[in-house]
């Protein structure tokens, strides 16, 4: 099928916007690998909707006329043969020989009109319920009784002991199905085209939503948001576990439990639950809802409720006759994930939308970490445990729960530990060390251990269930409390060098370990991420070790350094992949890095990068080499004490605030950096200077008080408070402020950033990872990506500025070696560059540029 000129859209199109839409098509219908850049702002979701559906309609519609055009073609053989031939038996042979190839045409046909007469089942049943409403007004009709919440505790009692052990006890060589019910998995005769729509963060998904809702497709569409048990499951006691591993262990464990009404009234007593009372429920009613209107997760949990059934198992059997589902990146870049939820990209299309880290969430996802306090807690636990129930172990389970205590036993060695050692016992000096996973497993005698049966028996047996349920009934000072999930991976250790400059490695270890009471919840299960990992390929990965001050702040994690063996089975199995982006650059890691060391030939590669929407007038970009008494901006690791330069970027700041309005964005390389510049200004009078002509605001390290210093901010700009005219924002490059928030009109008149991020190239995980790319994609592999780990970072913070067609904003590079690097800045940024060796030069630049702003409006 070619493109079609013209898409559906709910405005007039740009003409990059119908560019897009075009590439897009034509890369689905070739069954490409894509990658598509097209900056924020220029309308990039509702480009990908119209571009995908409109290629999924037509898709749909060419398959169903071949399967007739097929079959009528045969329809016609058949008439010519059954004209009177001598040759009887020759008729009959090819009568016989047409009649198979129409059957399973016809099969295959019928089960599409099948599938399409089901959708309209659906509107139906939607339509009669909304009749039973409008009968009895204000009340909506319920298909199970409402249950309380005493019904659906999973709080268990001590005076039932009998009953609660039995459940604790492991369990030999049940099924594992995630399934609330026993599916039946014949392969069905047709199976609708999909696609898969991939995004970072619930709350990107759900704006998402509200985008499909504007496109033309918004009745024509069947979309199923998939999401957590977590955001999904509308059983309170069991969502009051917070951690994400528990509720997916409980909900599973509670299907297995049937209650008989004889029963009833005991287990009320005892409040232990014995299955979830929202399963099945009325769930083709649900099902219904999600298929035929738009919905997002919160709205869907909202009819879960309404109708007591579980939106997170009507989300799941919705797959199958949904076209469009929208899934958060673990649910499709996790193999198991993947396959738990029954997603299957064989034919269909995957589309990753803010792809620009992609290489390292997949790094993140599948990279591990654990401290000697989770192996000390695992330990105590696991013994106890055993020691409590070993006489009602099968020998089996002995022999697996004794291997996995040898495993804990040998990586505490690591640390100079025994399984009798505290957690705040000091340790002595042990160098940081990498290792091959191979090498890692012979040094700890691992190899002595299958793991995959290991792991399989954790499975299989509910270790984790169980042993959370000992640890609750019988450890009362150990308590399961909200996990705050802890971000791994190559790129996450440099963001932490790079916003604390050079930290030693006993220092990094500090930081990077929990707090106690974090390690006192489920260990077990930071353990078993770590040991699955060991399952990777040896040349794939990286075991680090990290000592600390003690035992418990020691640290042993699993780097993984090719995202590539993660990403191999979706560019074999899915027709199609885009990779799309705001600022994609620089595209050749993707390329080289995923989609060739994932198996692709080059040939099925193809890119599209489009410019900004916004007119060239209303962006200016200045690299600033100089500041106003002609110190050289160069802010390196060694230059950055010195306060000759701190003087100078004061000043700097000073004189910018004067010229620009409204707000002003600066980006310092790390939060340490921040903290050392804003005392020195402080100290040195700049910033009561700064004060009086703009409100200054610092990005706060707690995720938790962004909200509440971004709404000052926005405050001081929209009400601004004689003499001063706007607000400056202190922010981190890689901090929270700098990626996916949106910094529009008078919020981001000037996107300052200062200095380059680099990581420290000294850093063990670094060099081990340059390394790697260096001997496995081409030999100046390393030092690009080192290159682009400082770029990807700057390009993000430019991004943050200019929003829409009629934003306009300036962008200030302050430190000479940005010379050096216009061309991987974006395009957009790139054609209006100016390299300036005076400052005098860029003041004058920048306040021409807002006085022909201020012209305009009058």
């Amino acid at each position: 099928m070619e493109p079609p000129e013209e898409f559906p859209f709910p405005f007039p199109a740009y003409e990059i916007q119908q560019r897009f839409m075009r590439e897009l098509y034509s890369c689905m219908e070739g069954g490409k690998l894509g990658l598509f850049e097209s900056p924020t702002g220029t309308g990039k979701s509702l480009s990908l909707i119209c571009g995908a559906l409109k290629w999924l309609v037509d898709h749909e519609k060419w398959r169903k006329q071949e399967l007739m055009s097929a079959i009528v073609e045969i329809d016609s053989k058949l008439k010519s043969c059954e004209k009177p031939l001598d040759n009887w038996f020759t008729v009959q042979t090819e009568q016989i020989k047409l009649n198979a190839e129409k059957q399973p045409l016809q099969a295959k046909l019928n089960a599409l009109l099948e599938y399409e007469g089901e959708k309209e089942k659906l509107k139906k049943m939607i339509e009669s319920q909304k009749t039973i409403q409008k009968k009895i007004p204000g009340k909506r009709q319920q298909p199970t009784k409402k249950v309380s919440e005493s019904d659906t505790t999973v709080e268990v009692n001590s005076d039932i002991c009998d009953d609660i052990e039995k459940d604790l006890i492991l369990e030999d060589g049940l099924s594992n199905s995630e399934s609330s019910e026993e599916e039946n998995a014949d392969e069905p005769l047709f199976k609708n085209t999909k696609i898969f729509f991939c995004s970072r963060t619930h709350s990107q998904l759900t704006q998402f939503v509200h985008e499909l809702k504007k496109s033309p497709y918004s009745q024509d569409i069947s979309v199923v948001p998939l999401s957590s048990r977590q955001n999904y499951c509308i059983n309170k006691s069991v969502k009051r576990l917070k951690h994400i591993n528990l509720i997916n262990e409980i909900c599973l464990q509670l299907q297995r439990k049937k209650t008989t009404v004889k029963k009833e009234k005991g287990l009320k007593k005892s409040k232990t639950t014995r299955g979830c009372p929202f399963i099945p429920g009325d769930q083709k009613l649900l099902m219904a809802e999600i298929l035929s209107n738009i919905q997002d997760v919160e709205e869907i949990m909202e009819r879960g409720q309404e109708n007591n059934t579980c939106p997170y198992y009507s989300s799941r059997k919705s797959v199958q006759n949904g076209q469009l589902i929208l899934v958060p990146y673990n649910s499709i870049l996790h193999k198991n994930t993947r396959t738990s939820l029954g997603i299957d990209l064989k034919g269909n299309v995957l589309i990753i939308d803010e792809a620009h880290n992609l290489l390292d969430a997949i790094e993140g996802m599948h990279s591990s970490l654990i401290t000697g306090r989770n192996l000390l807690h695992c330990y105590s636990q696991l013994s106890q445990y055993q020691k409590r129930f070993e006489s009602l172990f099968s020998a089996k389970s002995v022999m697996y729960l004794g291997q996995l205590s040898f495993c804990l036993k040998k990586l505490l060695t690591l640390f100079g530990a025994t399984t009798r050692s505290h957690p705040n016992d000091k340790i002595d000096k042990i160098t940081p060390k990498l290792y091959k996973i191979e090498e890692f497993e012979v040094l700890t005698e691992i190899d002595t251990v299958n793991i995959f049966k290991l792991l399989e028996f954790v499975k299989t047996s509910k270790l984790i269930h169980k042993l959370q349920g000992f640890v609750e009934q019988y450890g009362s000072s150990v308590n399961i409390t909200e996990q705050k999930i802890k971000k791994s991976g190559i790129t996450e250790f440099l963001n932490s060098i790079k916003n604390n400059d050079v930290p030693s490695q006993e220092a990094a270890s500090v930081e990077n370990t929990p707090s106690n009471e974090e390690q006192t919840r489920n260990p077990l299960i930071a353990i078993l991420s770590f040991l699955e990992s060991l399952k990777s390929s040896c040349a794939d990965g990286r075991i680090c070790i990290l000592p600390g001050t003690t035992i418990g702040q020691g640290i042993i994690k699993f780097l993984l350094l090719n995202p590539a063996a993660h990403f191999h089975d979706i560019v074999r199995d899915a027709r199609s992949v885009v990779l799309a982006g705001g600022t994609m650059e620089p595209i050749s890691e993707f390329i080289d890095q995923l989609f060739l060391m994932a198996g692709a030939t080059s040939d099925r590669i193809m890119t599209f990068s489009c410019d900004h929407v916004i007119p060239k007038e209303n962006i200016i970009s200045n690299v600033v080499m100089r500041g106003p008494t002609g110190v050289e901006f160069e802010f390196n690791f060694h230059n950055r004490q010195d306060t000759r330069l701190l003087d100078e970027l004061g000043r700097a700041l000073l004189n910018l605030c004067n010229v620009v309005p409204a707000g002003i964005v600066a980006f310092f390389p790390s939060y340490n950096y921040e903290d050392t510049v804003f005392k020195h200004l402080d100290k040195s009078g700049i910033i009561t200077k700064i004060s009086a002509k703009k409100c200054i605001y610092r990005e706060p390290k707690s995720a938790s008080q962004v909200n509440t210093i971004l709404d000052q901010y926005a405050h001081s700009i929209k009400n601004p408070q004689s003499p001063c005219n706007g607000a400056l924002l202190f922010s981190v490059v890689g901090g929270k402020l700098s990626e996916g928030l949106n910094f529009s009109d008078d919020l981001g008149r000037c996107v300052i950033v200062i200095g380059l991020p680099y990581p420290n190239i000294k850093s063990p995980e670094l060099q081990e990872k340059m390394k790697y790319l260096n001997e496995h994609v081409k030999p100046d592999a390393g030092s690009s990506f080192y290159e682009n780990s400082c770029m990807k970072a700057v390009n993000q913070c430019i991004g943050r500025s200019v929003r829409h067609i009629n934003d306009y904003s300036t962008v200030v590079l302050l430190d000479k070696r940005y010379c050096h690097k216009v061309k991987v800045l974006p395009q957009w940024i790139q054609r209006s560059v100016t390299i300036n060796d005076s400052f005098g030069s860029v003041i004058g630049n920048i306040a021409k540029f807002f006085a022909a702003k201020r012209n305009k409006k009058a």
